[in-house]
């Protein structure tokens, strides 16, 4: 009886923490969709009062309702599918052999292989999924060892769109777990190695845009038909007319540029780019120490920014930088990648 007793706080400490994460502004909205509990549960709720009686009463329905670890799991991940910026997502690249073929996708014969492959690793593990939209699955891992139980405070989430070689999964401090984590993705959606990609984001839909190609950057001119010297161009017309069709040509081109390299469309919204750079030092005529130096030298830049495409979208425009902007920057979404690696020829 000690034995049930003690599952039994565990398990109210979990639902008790989970419920207490959710801001109050989207708590109706996670629990619909969570769908654990019925309408009428629902309405016998009242959001208006403190916080800690609404996780009191939610706690006695879910114990009404026999909710069980995998019914708490699900409802974080309700939770993290609506406040997923709160995480730093990877992104996975799997591939196939030369001479595989490609198999027809069984979303259920993937969470078997998937969930099996973990239990096989690990003694103590859990794994929940749920199905969104787009034939994507949400999953949540919660790691244990051999000998202890599964963290439930500090899982992994992980995105997959089924027949895609791609998979979004949460940053986690345990590192010992990407190995196997990859390896139960490669094995369970039937491919032959996965890498993890050089893209990292709080925003999963911009880095989910970018790896399927959903951003637009063809160049399309728009206004075309209106004569330049129609448009609004913000000159002072005292100003000599020289300068003023010097100006006019010039803005024309900066604008040209920038929509032919950024496209018409929104840009993917990432926080931040970062290059490590490895470069020996060159043009000491006189032999100093830093001519000397056999090791290179190594420096990091990291460009930081709410939205930094849009960003650096718009330096040119606002004469901040020249036209066309280096490709290191602008080179970003089509090459899937903000961690670069630069080093000498």
């Amino acid at each position: 009886m000690g034995r049930a007793r003690e599952m039994d706080e565990t398990l109210a400490e979990f639902i008790r923490r989970t419920i207490f994460k959710i801001p109050m502004a989207t708590m109706m909205t996670v629990l619909e969709t969570w769908g654990f509990l019925s309408e009428s549960q629902l309405q016998s709720l009242n959001f208006k009062q403190r916080k800690e009686s609404l996780v009191h009463n939610l706690l006695l329905l879910c114990e009404e309702n026999h909710a069980s670890i995998n019914d708490v799991a699900l409802l974080d991940i309700v939770y993290i599918q609506v406040h997923r910026h709160q995480k730093m997502w990877n992104v996975f690249h799997m591939s196939k052999g030369p001479d595989e073929d490609v198999d027809i996708f069984d979303m259920e014969e993937f969470k078997s292989l998937f969930k099996k492959i973990l239990h096989r690793a690990l003694k103590n593990v859990t794994v929940s999924f749920r199905d969104a939209q787009e034939n994507a699955v949400w999953i949540r891992i919660a790691w244990g060892t051999q000998h202890k139980k599964p963290n439930q405070y500090q899982p992994t989430y992980v995105v997959y769109h089924s027949q895609t070689p791609f998979a979004f999964a949460s940053s986690s401090r345990l590192k010992s777990t990407v190995p196997l984590l990859g390896q139960a993705l490669t094995v369970a959606s039937k491919h032959h190695q996965i890498v993890q990609m050089d893209l990292r984001s709080r925003h999963l839909d911009s880095l989910k845009a970018i790896v399927f190609k959903q951003f637009n950057q063809t160049f399309e001119n728009h206004n075309s038909t209106t004569p330049l010297q129609e448009r609004s161009l913000g000159v002072d017309i005292n100003m000599d007319s020289r300068i003023i069709h010097e100006n006019t040509i010039e803005k024309e081109r900066v604008r040209r540029v920038t929509q032919e390299t950024f496209g018409v469309c929104p840009q993917p919204q990432l926080e931040f780019a970062q290059y490590k750079l490895e470069t020996k030092f060159k043009g000491d005529l006189y032999g100093g120490i830093l001519a000397k130096r056999e090791e290179p030298l190594r420096c990091l830049i990291k460009f930081s920014s709410p939205h930094l495409l849009e960003a650096l979208k718009s330096l040119a425009p606002a004469g901040i930088a020249d036209a066309p902007l280096s490709p290191l920057l602008t080179c970003i979404p089509n090459k899937a990648m903000n961690y670069f690696k630069i080093r000498d020829k």
